[in-house]
Formats: structure tokens, sequence, C-alpha cells
């Protein structure tokens, strides 16, 4: 079986730039938030 794969290069404006950062900002504190509840209960669950 044979693998293909494309890549794409993107060329945002400064508008759509700044909107991938502020996204990514946000989608970043969800996860870190989330991560720290994870460890929170296992290392609750685990003593």
């Amino acid at each position: 079986m044979a693998n293909k794969a494309y890549q794409f290069r993107i060329y945002p404006t400064e508008e759509q730039k700044f909107l991938f950062a502020k996204t990514f900002g946000c989608v970043r504190l969800v996860y870190n938030y989330y991560l720290e509840q994870k460890i929170k209960l296992y290392q609750k669950e685990k003593k």
C-alpha cells in the first residue's frame, strides 16, 4: 500500500493572522485547563 501526502501553504492576510493567533490562544487555555483537571483527578483517585 502506498501512502500519499499533500502539503499546502497558506498565505493569510493580517486580519486572518490575528484571528488565528486569537483562536489558538483560546484553544491553548482550554486544553491546559482540562489537562490540569485530568491530572488532579488522576492524583486524587490514585491515592
